[in-house]
Parts: C-alpha cells; sequence; structure tokens
C-alpha cells in the first residue's frame, strides 16, 4: 500500500513538472525566425512563408524578395502576449502565401524588423520546385507518403457536351479530425455542377504494398464547353491530423496543408453532320409520349405530353420538333415541369413539354414522334421513338367550313363603343371645366395642410419606466453548466455544443462586465490578457469556443466527446473564475 501511494505521488509530481514546462514561453533575448516548406515543392503549387518575433514587438516589418514566387495573399499579422507564472512573453507573426513557378532553386532573401532599440534580420529560405508529375495511384510531389489528396476523373476523353466527374480522393494511413476545401481549380471551358450526394464511404487500397484508407471528399460534376485539351490545376486542403497519444482532444489537431496533382482532360467535338432534329444533347436518355385523346373533332385539340430524361447538359437540350401530316398544326410546346436532381452517381435533369396540335381537316392521321441524342456510349446519334405511333380519327365539327366574317363585309361592321379610358377621359374634360370641382380641390387641400400641422405640434413628452435587468451571477453561471452536463448524455450533439457556447460567453461577458453578444473570440482573448489569465486558460477556452462553432455553423463533427469537451470547458472556466475572483 505504501509502495502503491508512492508512486501515485512520483507520477503526479512528474505530471505537473511536464505541464509546468509546457505552459513556460520562451524567455531570452528577441529573436526574429523565418518558416517555409521543408520539403520539394511542385511547380504551380501554393505554400505559406512565415517570419516570427519573439520577446519583443515590431514597429516596422519590411518583407523579403520573394524572387521566382508570385504572392498571392499576405502579409497577415497576427500578434499576441500576456503573462504566465509571473513571466511576461510576446510574438508576433507575418505570413505569406506563394505560388511556385518553374521548377528550380530558389532562395527568398531576408526580411527585416525594426524595434525600439535594434534592428533584427532573418536568415533566407531555400526552396526547391519540382516539376509536377502526374500518375494514377502515387502521391503528388512534395505530399508526405503516408497522408495525400488525388484529383480523379471518372475518364481520360469527353464529349462536348458530356458529363464526367472531378474527384479530390484523400489517400491516408494516419487519423485525419476535419478538412477544409482551400481552392479549387479555375475549370475554365467547362460547366460546373458542385455535387452534395456522392458517396463518402471509406474503402481500403493498397498501392505499392502500402495499405490506404481513401475517402472522396469533394466531387464536382463538369459539362465541356468546347473541344481541345484541358488542363485541370490542382486544388489545396487543409486536414487536421490527430495527434499520437490522445493529445488532439488537449491541444487540437495538427493542421497540415495538402495539394492534388493536375489533371488532363480530352475533349472532342461531336461527329459532323448532325441530323436536321438533333436536340443537342450528349449521354444517356430516355423519355416517353403520351395523348389525351385519339378520337376528336376539328373544333378540338389534341394535348401531347412528353417527359424527357438524361445526364447531359441540359443548357444544350432544345426541344425536339415533330414532322406532323398535312392537316395537323402544331405550336411551339409549353414546359410545364422542369428539374435537375442528384442520383448516387451523377447529375440527371428531366423536362415535361406539353404539345398542342389542332386538326384543320377530317380523317384519319398517323405519325411518329422522335427524339435525337448523340449517344456517348455508343459514340452515334439515336433516335429515340414513341412506343407506338400516334394515331387519330378526326371528324368535322360544328364550325367546320364556316367564315365568321366576309371578306367585303368589313366597311358595313359599326365602329366599336368607346372603352373605358375614353369614356374617364371625357368624364374628367368636363368636371375640370366646372368652377365648384375647383373650389371643393381648394377647401381639400387647405384641409389637409391644417391636418398635418396640427399633427406636428409639439407634445409634452410621457416619462418611460424601465426597469434594470439584474446580471447573473457565478452562482446562476455554475447551474448553467451543470445543465450543459446533462445534455452530453442525449444524441443531438448540435444542441449541446449550441448550448455550451452560449454559456461560455456569458461566464466570460459577466467577468468582463460587457454584453454576451458584443463578444467575440479575438476580443475575448486580449481582454483575458489584459488582465493577466493564464494563457493555458485562454488557449483552452479559444479552442473550446472553436469547436463549438464548427459544430454549430459549419455542421463538423469534432474528434472528442461531448464529456471531454465539457470536462475541459469547466476546468478552464474554474481556472478564470480563479484568476478573476
Amino acid at each position: 500500500m505504501r509502495n502503491t501511494r508512492f508512486l501515485n505521488t512520483a507520477c503526479l509530481i512528474i505530471c505537473w513538472l511536464v505541464l509546468h514546462q509546457l505552459a513556460l514561453p520562451a524567455q531570452g533575448t528577441a529573436t526574429f525566425e523565418s518558416e517555409g516548406p521543408t520539403k520539394e515543392v511542385p511547380e504551380g503549387s501554393r505554400f505559406e512563408v512565415s517570419f516570427a518575433l519573439k520577446n519583443t514587438f515590431a514597429k516596422r516589418f519590411i518583407p523579403p524578395d520573394f524572387n521566382g514566387f508570385r504572392v498571392t495573399s499576405g502579409p497577415s499579422e497576427m500578434r499576441g502576449s500576456g503573462f504566465v507564472n509571473g513571466k511576461s512573453y510576446s510574438h508576433q507573426t507575418w505570413t505569406y502565401e506563394l505560388e511556385a513557378g518553374a521548377p528550380g532553386t530558389y532562395t527568398i532573401g531576408t526580411a527585416t524588423v525594426q524595434t525600439d532599440n535594434r534592428t533584427l534580420r532573418s536568415q533566407p529560405l531555400v526552396v526547391r520546385v519540382g516539376k509536377a508529375r502526374e500518375g494514377s495511384t502515387t502521391p503528388p510531389p512534395g505530399s508526405d507518403s503516408r497522408v495525400f489528396i488525388r484529383a480523379e476523373l471518372d475518364r481520360e476523353t469527353a464529349w462536348v457536351g458530356q458529363q464526367v466527374l472531378y474527384q479530390i480522393v484523400l489517400y491516408t494511413q494516419v487519423g485525419i479530425s476535419e478538412y477544409d476545401i482551400l481552392d479549387l481549380p479555375a475549370f475554365d471551358g467547362f460547366f460546373t455542377q458542385e455535387r452534395r450526394r456522392f458517396d463518402t464511404r471509406t474503402r481500403q487500397q493498397k498501392i505499392k504494398g502500402n495499405r490506404y484508407v481513401t475517402r472522396v471528399l469533394h466531387e464536382i460534376a463538369l459539362f465541356p464547353q468546347q473541344a481541345g485539351d484541358f488542363r485541370i490545376g490542382p486544388a489545396r486542403v487543409r486536414l487536421g491530423i490527430e495527434q499520437a497519444g490522445g493529445l488532439s482532444a488537449l491541444f487540437g489537431s495538427r493542421p497540415e496543408m495538402v495539394q492534388t496533382q493536375a489533371v488532363k482532360l480530352k475533349v472532342k467535338p461531336l461527329p459532323e453532320p448532325a441530323p436536321t432534329n438533333f436536340s443537342g444533347v450528349a449521354g444517356q436518355y430516355d423519355w416517353k409520349v403520351a395523348v389525351d385523346k385519339d378520337s376528336l373533332t376539328t373544333d378540338d385539340a389534341l394535348t401531347l405530353t412528353v417527359t424527357i430524361e438524361g445526364n447531359g447538359d441540359t443548357r444544350r437540350f432544345a426541344n425536339p420538333v415533330f414532322e406532323l401530316p398535312e392537316g395537323l398544326e402544331g405550336f411551339e410546346p409549353k414546359i410545364q415541369q422542369q428539374e435537375e436532381y442528384e442520383t448516387g452517381e451523377q447529375f440527371v435533369h428531366a423536362r415535361t413539354l406539353e404539345y398542342v396540335i389542332l386538326p384543320r381537316q377530317p380523317g384519319d392521321y398517323s405519325f411518329m414522334p422522335e427524339l435525337v441524342v448523340f449517344d456517348t456510349d455508343s459514340a452515334n446519334y439515336r433516335r429515340l421513338l414513341a412506343a407506338a405511333p400516334v394515331q387519330l380519327h378526326v371528324t368535322a365539327g360544328q364550325f367546320y367550313g364556316q367564315q365568321t366574317t366576309p371578306p367585303d363585309s368589313i366597311a358595313s361592321i359599326p365602329p366599336p363603343p368607346p372603352s373605358a379610358l375614353d369614356r374617364l377621359w371625357r368624364t374628367t374634360s368636363v368636371l375640370l371645366r366646372d368652377p365648384i370641382t375647383w373650389g371643393a380641390l381648394t377647401g381639400l387641400v387647405l384641409l389637409l395642410f391644417w391636418i398635418y400641422f396640427w399633427r406636428r405640434r409639439p407634445r409634452k413628452a410621457k416619462p418611460v419606466k424601465t426597469e434594470a435587468q439584474p446580471k447573473p451571477s457565478l452562482k446562476a453561471m455554475r447551474g448553467k453548466m451543470k445543465a450543459v452536463a446533462q445534455l452530453t448524455q442525449g444524441a443531438d450533439s448540435k444542441l449541446f455544443y449550441h448550448e455550451l457556447l452560449k454559456t461560455l460567453q456569458e461566464h466570460v461577458a459577466l467577468h468582463l462586465d460587457i454584453e454576451p453578444v458584443l463578444l467575440t473570440k479575438e476580443g475575448m482573448r486580449e481582454k483575458l490578457a489584459e488582465r493577466q489569465v493564464p494563457g493555458s486558460a485562454i488557449d483552452m477556452l479559444t479552442q473550446i469556443w472553436q469547436t463549438c462553432e464548427q459544430v454549430v455553423f459549419a455542421g463538423q463533427e469534432p474528434a472528442v466527446h461531448m464529456n471531454t469537451t465539457w470536462q475541459l470547458a469547466d476546468n478552464a472556466l474554474h481556472e478564470l473564475d480563479t484568476a478573476l475572483k
């Protein structure tokens, strides 16, 4: 028993020493360091470089010469300061995003900062740019062999207007807690539709003896608008890599920037000459034709309904025109219904058209409706015929052969009666010539002026009684945290993180004496640092705030459980209460 108690005490002392060392900030003289990619970056890719100043603040920052690279964004500046165990710390960082050009070795010059009493310069950065290689399954150049992403097309060649699927696929041997699509290619020459219902199930794939877990992160349907050889540029994704030993729950996942390789697609033009009644679409199509009657008179109208469904580019689709026998007259169709929806594999568009056909002569008629599309599987134009010819029996109607107005009787037609507008104008002209009308209008204008000035006279304001809303106490805040803890037992994680974020904001706002709605994450860090709240508590509150926002507003489920998140939040708030007691 004594040995066990001694071992427990020793473990507690060792854990305290480790955490104490982690919490201590860097002390000593001021330093200014540069940081860039440690591996070769592929041509055309984007990467970040940063310049960090520690233990002092700069009055002026002079950027380096980015020889051979294009600055796409930056500098983004981040600074912070505080006290830990009675010792102050500070940091200031400038970050740039650069785009690599042609392959080669490049040197980024020194950056300079000027402080109160000295000038500091960073070390030059050497960056190697490699040629972008393309392969079917190998990792893109510059990526980690344990985790990488690839851009994949479901075909290497396509026809103009054919649907092509573009996917961003993750290959990993490590745990991924979250991901964020940062940049997508421009897709010049394509009409694009982002897919929401693609297959996100994980699979396993063996590459050169190594087993990877794969998952589709993003999927887009592409519709080529013209023929030619197209190069689709790289996409960039930020991954949250889980840290070993379960440290992600305490310190968050480790972010890593990865990017895909470029992919190529050959787009072929549709064969010439196209049929005269070609609908303009390429893909797989089906249709149905129905008529509301097969027997009618010359006084009636036939309604022919067509339902068309396919996976081509709906913007290229032209409504079919049917060749009708002499004696039948057709009109432009009316679109009754039109929609686009996703299946598990592709986008599909459907259209329901209603044609009106008038019989001009009695008799028996027959015609076969057809739809001409380009079938991408057989690479030929395909004629889709109705299930059966349309058969019509037309008899003479009551008004068949009659003329309602003889050609020479136009002069005998009496003139049309005056319209309502003409009658109104004549009545108004008569009233305006009457003096009584003008007297009434003058009196009405004077009455309106009197009412206007009477309503604008000053009135004695009535006092309004207001009651100040009492501020909640720390005890009440503790009660709210206990209520939030009960939500960890439910299945609605979004409700838990919403209530936890609301309670955290109210608790911190109570200490800072501001309204919770005016409190921001950045404002919280700044104000708590000014009041010398421990940096560990500030970092933990910020991490929990960010986790709650990701679930509530972005719909991302965190890697940690609700119980762990609540416990970390409760410990951080206890530390906050102790510091500001």
